[in-house]
């Protein structure tokens, strides 16, 4: 990334479906080294600015940078700089992980000598190594989980968009996705995460934002997000800022005749 501007610039980012606004005048920084988290709840509008920042929808209105490059001008160039992981991976399942690797580096123009060696580096690091023969489909949704992760950074992208990337993995599996992210955005990488767990933000994210109904309402870092909602905790703030109080208490239990 040139120069010390954002990785990510997105200015007055709009996307509709229909008549449904799914994302709502939406204005972002991303800076290398950041981990900047999108928070909000199913439906909020998370994947859809996420894919809007990959390249893989179009906006209605607004712009995004990637690397300095204008994504919708120079998809192709801007998609070079980025590895995606999506909420629910799209996995070859007839061929082996190590197959499934070789195919995405390839098709990110990858040298062959470069790719093997990465290949081998991550299949280790992911715990993989193992299992590298075996064919996708019968990986679990852990195994499955890592091996999209790996192919999201095998051509060590210098910036990562992750779509709920904890969704699915277990409590050990789930730290060391923690770890992985952290050291990336620790070589002066740049992160882009979504999460409805307000626990994951809190504790991943450099600086975050909350989406309500496409919305911001909300961004800062964590400490400015729940000075803003004037609560303890992020879990907290983020009932208050899109208004879960007028669902915290649960209906009476109407009494039989």
């Amino acid at each position: 990334m040139a120069g010390t501007g954002p990785a990510i610039a997105v200015e007055h980012l709009t996307k509709r479906f229909g008549k449904l606004v799914a994302v709502d005048d939406l204005s972002l920084r991303v800076m290398p080294g950041e981990i900047f988290g999108i928070l909000g709840s199913n439906g909020a509008g998370k994947s859809t600015a996420l894919k809007v920042v990959c390249g893989l929808l179009r906006p209605d209105r607004g712009t995004v940078e990637v690397a300095g490059i204008d994504v919708l001008r120079d998809p192709v160039a801007a998609k070079a700089h980025i590895g995606f992981l999506p909420e629910a991976p799209a996995l070859y399942d007839q061929l082996s992980g190590k197959e499934f690797l070789e195919m995405i580096g390839t098709l990110r123009g990858m040298e062959p000598e470069r790719l093997n060696r990465r290949i081998r580096e991550l299949l280790e690091v992911m715990e993989l190594a193992g299992s590298a023969s075996r064919n996708v489909g019968t990986y679990s949704r852990g195994m499955r989980q890592k091996l999209a992760f790996a192919s999201a950074i095998i051509h060590s992208p210098q910036i990562l968009v992750l779509d709920e990337p904890l969704s699915g993995l277990d409590p050990r599996f789930g730290k060391l996705f923690k770890l992985w992210i952290r050291e990336h955005a620790g070589k002066a990488n740049a992160v882009l995460m979504s999460t409805h767990v307000t626990a994951n933000a809190e504790q991943m994210c450099d600086k975050i934002i909350v989406l309500d109904k496409g919305r911001l309402v909300a961004g800062g870092s964590v400490k400015e997000v729940l000075q803003a909602a004037g609560a303890p905790n992020l879990e907290d703030a983020f009932v208050t800022l899109v208004g879960g109080k007028k669902w915290a208490h649960l209906p009476s239990t109407p009494q039989t005749p």
